[in-house]
């Protein structure tokens, strides 16, 4: 029968100590993940649009884009997307739209640039009435 090999205390402390500390990185990890996938936030663009800024990881959550279409088929593709806007504002040559769907709040703001036109959507969480 071979010997048993001792094994200092203070070694395999250590080695359980960095295996539970390598379990609690791989689980912080895959939760920072999750929460990425869960909390990115997917926002509808037309389909020649030139983005210039994307921030959709959480909200609030934003996208920039020029495109060439008219300020007509911009409402329509946004209207097509979240329904009917519950606000319409014109200011200073922009239009703002604001929608509202089950969690969120949704404003495109669409202005002229030149020959083309500017299109900035924020998409928030909806506040919770108390």
């Amino acid at each position: 029968m071979p010997a048993l090999r001792f094994i200092p205390k203070s070694s395999f402390l250590s080695r359980a100590l960095i295996l539970l500390m390598v379990s609690f990185s791989i689980n912080a990890e895959t939760t920072n993940t999750e929460k990425s996938i869960i909390d990115k936030v997917d926002i509808p663009v037309i389909e020649d649009a030139r983005i210039f800024a994307k921030f959709d990881e959480n909200t609030p959550a934003v996208i920039n884009y020029f495109t060439s279409v008219s300020e007509d088929s911009v409402i329509d593709f946004y209207n097509k997307s979240y329904g009917e806007p519950i606000e319409r504002e014109r200011k200073r040559g922009r239009l703002t739209l604001n929608y509202q769907q089950e969690s969120q709040q949704i404003r495109v703001v669409i202005s002229q640039q030149n020959k083309q036109r500017q299109v900035d959507v924020i998409v928030n969480k909806r506040a919770v009435s108390p």
